[in-house]
């Protein structure tokens, strides 16, 4: 029986005293886009991730001596989240009740719900749908759905899933929104087969395209974010960032190092972001 789970988070920009002065005015959504687009991505990383760590450990609840430090997901000693399986329909639902708090401090609250075909999430040909229920981080609200195919093992004897996201959506507290729709491919590189899910690492590949409550469209590739399950952050890639009519940027996830710190560039000027809410 499958275990499934969801969750998500933001980007917040600083600037950086050592870099060049951004000279083109005619841009004034250079860091912001970057926020948005970087907090569409946690997002969906994060989903991810809370998906595959349940699949291991099998519930909200555990506990790992070795990693309680670094489980953003754990809401162990808080109590406040809930998981359902309706084995008939093939139906799971996670209740975060009206607000949960995870060891990464984050505030969670609503419902994800996952509605399932397959044996597991490892198991090649299982497929499941996300969507959600009044769900809430920190009082950005996620809407959406999200298709998930297990592909099985790719030619590098590494387990892939194809992800589709159609109509996703943050809406801030002040109204503004930005939507998106995806696909991508999720590889795990490290970790498979066992029964650990804290050396579990994922590298995702693919496109977005969205738009804005400015009005603002926006196109995006994916190349090699990493993401493991032993840091809070993405920790290397790179992402393209081409709002209509206006000049390509890159985040720059890093080479490696967890931490929260990540770079933008635009026409050869680069600012320092941090990634953390």
């Amino acid at each position: 029986m499958p275990s499934l789970l969801i969750g998500a988070t933001v980007l917040i920009l600083s600037l950086n005293t050592g870099c060049k002065k951004d000279n083109d005015t005619s841009d004034d959504n250079f860091q912001t886009t970057a926020e948005d687009i970087g907090q569409a991505e946690t997002v969906s990383s994060d989903i991810d991730n809370m998906t595959s760590e349940v699949a291991k450990t099998g519930s909200f609840s555990h506990v790992d001596a070795q990693s309680s430090s670094v489980d953003q997901f754990n809401f162990h000693s808080h109590s406040c989240a809930t998981v359902t399986n309706d084995s008939v329909n093939h139906i799971l639902t996670f209740d975060f009740g009206t607000g949960c708090v995870g060891n990464d401090g984050k505030t969670r609250a609503g419902k994800v719900i996952v509605t399932y075909n397959g044996s597991g999430y490892f198991s090649a040909g299982s497929s499941w749908t996300v969507t959600f229920d009044s769900f809430y981080v920190e009082s950005r609200h996620i809407e959406g759905t999200r298709n998930v195919v297990n592909n099985g093992l790719n030619a590098a004897g590494n387990m892939t899933w194809t992800i589709n996201a159609q109509n996703m959506k943050i809406t801030k507290p002040n109204g503004a929104w930005r939507s998106w729709n995806s696909t991508r491919t999720r590889e795990m590189t490290s970790g498979f087969g066992d029964n650990m899910w804290f050396n579990d690492v994922y590298v995702i590949n693919g496109t977005l395209t969205g738009n804005n409550s400015q009005g603002e469209s926006v196109s995006c590739t994916l190349t090699n974010i990493t993401r493991s399950h032993s840091c809070h952050f993405i920790t290397s890639g790179t992402l393209e960032i081409t709002p209509s009519g206006k000049p390509t940027r890159t985040i720059d996830f890093g080479s490696g190092t967890c931490d929260d710190v990540a770079t933008v560039t635009k026409n050869g000027v680069t600012r320092t972001i941090h990634l953390k809410f």
